[in-house]
C-alpha cells in the first residue's frame, strides 16, 4: 500500500500547531515527553516565491519513531510544521513539487548537494527554515541537413562536461529522436555545462555474419540495430554497413562514400570546436538548432594480433579524440572482427581515435537524470555483440554521479586491446591491434580493531573494488565479494592495463588501514597493472579504530557559515593528483543548522580543511583549485581511535 501524504495544511491549523507551547532550551532529558517543534517554509530557489502543495520530508538521525506524520504538504503560503518531535535527534528536511527537482534543506546550489542536519533539544522550536527546490532546465530545438529539411527520427542527446582530475570529461546525457517536424526536446536537465551531439555511428560486419536484432542478445538499453536496418553494400561484396537508428548518410559523389559525423551544436565535427551550453536552473534554452554535415570518408582496416580465444565475440569500438570515456553511442564506427582477426571500419572521417578491444564498456551518469533513462535506451550497442549485466557504483566525485561498467563479451574477457590512428583522406590500411593477457590480484583481508569495538565484524557484502588511479572511466570499475567465511579472501581478474587503488565497498564502519603487496607497502600508492600480471596474497588490514575530526563554522563578513561546506585534503601536494574516481583521504562534510561538521571516514594522516562556499561543490578536488584553498586552510594531524577538534572561519577562495 502507498504511504498517506498528510493534507496541506491550512493557514488556521499551521498556527493552532505552532501555538502549542514549547519551552526554547529546556533541560529536560531526552526521555521526556516529544515537545519539539521545526517550521519553515518551501521557496522556488529561482524566484523566491513560495510554493504551495509542496512535500517536504522529515527524517532522523539516529532513526527514532515520531508522532507526527514525517511527510506534509505545504500550505498555501509555502508553510510546513512537525510537531512533537523528539529531542536531541538530528533530522534532515527534503521537498520535492510536481515540475520541480528534489530540494531540501542544505540544497541551495545543486539539488545533489548533501542535506544540512538540524540539530534538535528537547522543547527546542526551529522555526523559518527556509527550503529551496528548482525547476529543471531544458534544450529543445530542429535538426537539419545540409539542404536545410528538417530530419525526422535522429537521435539528440547532451553530454555533460565535468572536472575530473583537473581535466575535461563528460558524462552521458538523456537522448530523444526529433519528431515528424525535425523537433527535439531534453527536458530535466540539471544546472550545468552541457554539449549538444546528435551521435552516428557506422556499424561495419562481413557479409557472412548475422545482424543483431534489437532486444536480441543480452544487450544492455535495447541493444542492436533496432527495427530501421539498411544493409549498404561496399563493393566487394565481404563488408557491408549496418545503419539503424543513425542518420543514413547520401549516396556517393565522385566514387568519394559520405558519411554523417556525429554533430554538435551549432555544426561542429569535433568535441574541441563544439559550443557548450550554460544551463541555469529553470532555464529553458529555445533554438539550439543543429545542421548535419556530410563529410567524404574511408576505410580503415587491419588485424588483431592475440590468440584465438581473444577474437571471440570481439567487436571494436573506434573512439574520437575527446569522447574515449563514454559509452555506447559515442563510437564513430564499430566493426566485427573475423577469426582471423582481420576488421574493416567503413565510412570514416577524417580524424583522430582510439580503436578500443574492451573487456568492459564504462560510463558516468547522473541519478538526476532519472526521468530521463528511458529515452537514452534509444542509443543501441553494437549490432554483433552481446553485452551482458551491469555493475553501478555511486561516485563522491560529484553528488548524484553514478559509474556503470557493462560487460563487453563472451568469451576471451581476459584480453583487450587498444590503438590510435590519425585518419585523412586516403583509406588507412594495415592497422595492428595487440591484444594483451588481463591481470589478477587476489589476497586477503585482516582486522585490526577498535579496543572500543573488539567485536566489530563487517558484513557478508564487503567487496574488494580496484579504483583506477588515473580517473579515466574507460578501465571501469573492477570488484568482487570477499568471501568473509573463508578467511576474508578475495580474488579479481580481469584487470585492464593500468593504475589501481585497492578499496572496499560495503565495508560497514571499516576504514583500510594498510596495503601491502610483495613486501610493500601499497596504503597510499597504486598498483601498476601494466606491467604485472599477478598480485597475489596482497594483505589489507581494515580497521574501525576511524580518527574524529568536528568543529564549528564561523561566519564572516564575506560568507556566512551556512553557505559553507567543509573539505579536507592531504596536505602533501602530490597526493591532490592521481587520486581516483573514489580518493579515501579527500573528503567533504555538510554544515549543520548549528554550524558544526563532522569527518569520520578519513584515514590516519595531515590535513589541510577549510570551510568554503557550496558553490564549489564540482570542482573542489580539482588539484588547481586545491591550491587556492591551501594558503589558507588549517592544518591537523590524525590518528587511528583519536578525536580532534578544529574551529574554522568561513572563507572566500578568490
Amino acid at each position: 500500500m502507498a504511504p498517506k501524504i498528510a493534507p496541506a495544511l491550512t493557514s488556521a491549523t499551521l498556527l493552532l500547531a505552532l501555538a502549542t507551547p514549547v519551552v526554547v532550551g529546556s533541560a529536560r532529558s531526552p526521555q521526556s515527553a516529544a515537545t519539539a517543534v521545526i517550521s519553515g517554509i518551501v521557496v522556488d530557489s529561482t524566484t523566491g516565491e513560495a510554493l504551495p502543495d509542496a512535500i517536504v520530508f522529515l527524517e532522523s538521525t539516529p532513526a527514532r519513531p515520531m508522532a507526527t506524520q514525517p511527510r506534509q504538504l505545504t500550505d498555501e503560503k509555502g508553510r510546513f510544521a512537525f510537531v512533537n518531535l523528539p529531542g536531541d535527534v538530528t533530522f534532515t528536511i527534503s521537498a520535492t513539487k510536481f515540475g520541480y527537482l528534489e530540494g531540501g534543506y542544505g540544497r541551495e546550489t545543486m539539488p545533489t548537494d548533501p542535506l544540512r542536519g538540524i540539530s534538535l533539544k528537547p522543547g527546542e522550536w526551529i522555526a523559518n527554515i527556509k527550503v529551496s527546490i528548482a525547476r529543471p532546465g531544458a534544450i529543445s530545438g530542429v535538426v537539419r541537413d545540409e539542404s536545410g529539411e528538417q530530419v525526422v527520427g535522429v537521435i539528440v542527446r547532451v553530454l555533460h562536461r565535468v572536472r575530473i582530475q583537473g581535466r575535461d570529461d563528460f558524462i552521458g546525457g538523456p537522448a530523444v529522436r526529433t519528431d515528424d517536424r525535425g523537433m527535439y526536446r531534453i527536458s530535466n536537465l540539471l544546472p550545468g555545462r552541457y554539449l549538444l551531439q546528435v551521435p552516428s555511428v557506422q556499424a561495419t560486419v562481413p557479409t557472412s555474419a548475422p545482424l543483431q536484432p534489437e532486444g536480441g542478445g543480452f544487450a544492455p538499453r535495447g541493444g542492436g540495430l533496432g527495427p530501421e536496418v539498411l544493409d549498404l553494400m561496399d563493393g566487394d561484396d565481404t563488408q557491408r554497413l549496418a545503419i539503424g537508428r543513425y542518420a543514413i548518410p547520401p549516396p556517393p559523389v565522385n566514387g568519394k562514400r559520405l558519411a554523417y559525423p556525429a554533430i554538435y551544436f551549432p555544426a561542429a565535427t569535433t568535441v574541441a570546436e563544439a559550443t557548450t551550453i550554460t544551463l541555469k536552473y529553470g532555464e529553458d534554452r529555445t533554438n539550439a538548432d543543429l545542421t548535419l554535415i556530410p563529410v567524404t570518408s574511408v576505410r580503415v582496416s587491419g588485424i588483431v594480433e592475440g590468440p584465438p580465444e581473444s577474437l571471440r565475440t570481439l567487436t571494436l569500438r573506434l573512439l574520437p579524440a575527446g569522447l574515449e570515456n563514454l559509452g555506447f553511442g559515442a563510437e564513430t564506427a564499430t566493426a566485427l572482427v573475423a577469426a582471423d582477426g582481420r576488421f574493416t571500419f567503413l565510412n570514416v572521417p577524417a580524424g583522430d581515435y582510439r580503436i578500443d578491444a574492451p573487456v568492459r564498456v564504462a560510463e558516468l551518469s547522473l541519478s538526476q537524470f532519472g526521468s530521463s533513462i528511458g529515452p537514452r535506451r534509444i542509443l543501441p550497442g553494437p549490432p554483433t555483440t552481446p553485452v551482458m549485466g551491469a555493475m553501478t557504483s555511486p561516485i563522491d566525485l560529484i553528488p548524484g554521479m553514478w559509474l556503470t561498467t557493462y560487460n563487453y563479451r563472451m568469451g576471451g574477457d581476459q584480453y583487450s586491446g587498444r590503438a590510435t590512428v590519425s585518419v585523412g583522406a586516403a583509406d588507412v590500411q594495415d592497422v595492428v591491434v595487440r591484444m594483451r593477457g588481463q591481470a589478477r590480484m587476489s589476497g586477503r583481508y585482516v582486522i585490526d580493531p577498535d579496543p572500543s569495538r573488539p567485536d566489530a565484524k563487517p558484513t557478508d557484502s564487503i567487496e574488494v573494488q580496484l579504483d583506477p588511479a588515473t580517473g579515466e572511466v574507460a578501465l571501469g570499475s573492477s570488484a568482487r565479494p570477499v568471501r568473509g567465511g573463508d578467511a576474508g579472501r578475495f580474488s579479481v581478474v580481469g584487470i585492464i592495463p593500468g593504475q589501481y587503488w585497492l578499496r572496499l565497498r560495503n565495508a560497514s564502519g571499516f576504514l583500510v588501514k594498510s596495503v601491502a603487496w610483495n613486501g610493500h607497502d601499497y596504503t597510499n600508492t597504486p598498483f601498476d597493472a601494466t606491467t604485472t600480471p599477478d598480485f597475489a596474497d596482497v594483505i589489507v588490514t581494515i580497521t574501525t579504530a576511524a580518527p574524529e575530526l568536528a568543529g564549528v563554522v564561523r561566519s564572516t563578513d564575506d560568507l556566512k557559515a551556512d553557505q559553507t561546506m567543509v573539505i579536507a585534503f592531504p596536505v602533501d601536494p602530490a597526493s591532490w593528483t592521481n587520486t581516483g574516481l573514489w580518493p579515501t583521504r579527500m573528503s567533504v562534510a555538510a554544515v549543520s543548522s548549528a554550524n558544526r561538521y563532522k569527518f569520520a571516514t578519513l584515514p590516519e594522516g595531515e590535513y589541510l580543511v577549510a570551510a568554503i562556499s557550496r558553490s564549489f561543490t564540482e570542482v573542489w578536488r580539482d588539484p588547481a583549485f586545491l591550491e587556492r584553498v591551501a594558503r589558507s586552510a588549517s592544518r591537523v594531524a590524525l590518528r587511528w581511535s583519536g578525536k580532534s577538534t578544529l574551529d574554522l572561519a568561513a572563507t572566500v577562495i578568490r
